[in-house]
């Protein structure tokens, strides 16, 4: 009990830090962006209005939360070594990894607020437009609250050895080319170079595949839903693993630091 209990200090002051931050001004932008997006789309058959609004806003809310997971998450460690409190928190009873998996609880909270505030907003909006498919919705915001965890796992891993500014970069190249992996192992298999190929192909397999995921919320806001729901359940186990790999490299790391 003592351990959650670590953990769950660790968590909201992490939580109360970054709510600190202005990251529900996010909210804000949000509603401005889809409020312009809904002015915009008024043109267009009911049908496609929705739609397109959806589209928008559920890339809009992937984009705000994992620029806010980005670069809170890739000060995580920083700041506290800044502040030096890092050396006050190692010299009570705290493993390293209840401190890893604290910090990113207490971002993975305020991401989930955020997004829930404007996954509300957005479903609100495309209710008044017509839309019914709201379980689709849900669960749509939820695969998409799932990537966002990927994302702060990864800023949290960065963040242990590495600057905010290098952190950063490392953070979004990784988000990205996660979105690319497709495309390297369709290179893979279009390339007549046997060295390149397997090259490609290991890198697409190191990737975390976000492709994946994207298609999946894509199929889910079909008219017509194409796909298993065993799909839902593939994807969710995949992006977790990873979630636990990236925490166990980030304790790993964090353990052979000397804070003295």
């Amino acid at each position: 009990m003592s351990g959650l209990r670590s953990i769950y200090a660790i968590a909201i002051n992490t939580f109360r830090e970054a709510v600190r931050d202005k990251v529900l001004y996010a909210f804000i932008l949000f509603a401005i962006v889809v409020t312009l997006a809904g002015l915009l789309l008024g043109s267009l058959s009911v049908s496609q209005n929705v739609r397109i609004l959806e589209d928008i806003g559920t890339f809009t809310i992937s984009t705000i939360g994992g620029v806010i997971a980005i670069f809170i998450g890739t000060n995580l460690v920083y700041k506290e070594l800044d502040k030096r409190t890092i050396y006050l928190i190692f010299t009570k009873p705290i493993f390293r990894w209840q401190f890893i998996v604290g910090k990113f609880l207490g971002l993975a909270l305020c991401i989930l607020i955020v997004t829930a505030m404007m996954g509300a907003s957005l479903m609100l909006v495309s209710y008044l437009n017509g839309e019914r498919n709201m379980v689709a919705m849900v669960e749509s915001l939820g695969l998409t609250y799932l990537e966002l965890l990927l994302v702060i796992a990864m800023a949290t891993f960065f963040s242990t050895f590495s600057t905010p500014l290098m952190s950063v970069i490392f953070t979004l190249g990784l988000w990205l080319c996660g979105h690319l992996g497709q495309s390297l192992l369709a290179l893979s298999k279009m390339s007549q170079d046997s060295s390149v190929k397997p090259l490609f192909e290991a890198v697409y397999y190191a990737l975390p595949d976000l492709a994946k995921l994207t298609q999946i919320k894509f199929d889910l806001m079909s008219p017509l839903p194409h796909f298993a729901a065993s799909s839902l359940i593939t994807i969710t186990a995949y992006v977790f693993a990873y979630i636990v790999l990236l925490l166990s490299f980030a304790t790993f790391i964090t353990e052979r630091r000397e804070f003295s």
